[in-house]
């Protein structure tokens, strides 16, 4: 039976939705971001109900959460990483400079932040993942064009925000 029929997918999702959830929390997620990957698995899901049937539904929404899970770790881990980066290696510097940097550190933070989920993500992971647009739309189950749509938003965000300005 095809899971593309709304009223079946209703009921797959009022069925399962809580596992997945717990599933995600299990992994020490927060109640509201598990609340988001719990429902990123649906989208990808109900993106690919063509390709996957009802009897593999729960098994693809579990591996699609546990990518998710990976995908925010890794996320997580390479923004810290680079934050980190960006003030031990100006540790040494003037106080006026250092000052200066923190300014800036906020600001690309709260401006990443302030991207739409589609546009960080895609960001997140072609800069500081080094990840591909290729590899990044296969991650996220979309085309090469709606990575690359999705990264010129974010760029022209940050020019709007004059974290990088136009040449």
């Amino acid at each position: 039976m095809s899971i593309c029929k709304e009223d079946i997918f209703k009921k797959l999702f009022e069925r399962c939705q809580p596992n997945v959830q717990r599933f995600i929390r299990s992994k020490d997620i927060g109640l509201d971001i598990s609340a988001d990957m719990a429902q990123d698995a649906f989208v990808r899901l109900w993106n690919n109900c063509k390709k996957v049937t009802e009897e593999k539904a729960l098994s693809y929404l579990f591996t699609v959460a546990n990518n998710l899970i990976i995908d925010n770790a890794r996320r997580d881990k390479t923004k810290q990483k680079y934050l980190n980066g960006l003030v031990m290696s100006h540790e040494n510097m003037d106080p006026e400079y250092q000052l200066r940097m923190s300014d800036f550190k906020a600001k690309l933070e709260s401006t990443i932040d302030s991207m739409t989920a589609g546009s960080r993500e895609v960001f997140m992971m072609s800069r500081f993942n080094d990840m591909t647009y290729k590899e990044i739309a296969d991650t996220l189950c979309l085309s090469v064009k709606a990575v690359e749509k999705r990264m010129s938003l974010a760029l022209k965000h940050l020019v709007d925000n004059e974290i990088i300005k136009r040449k």
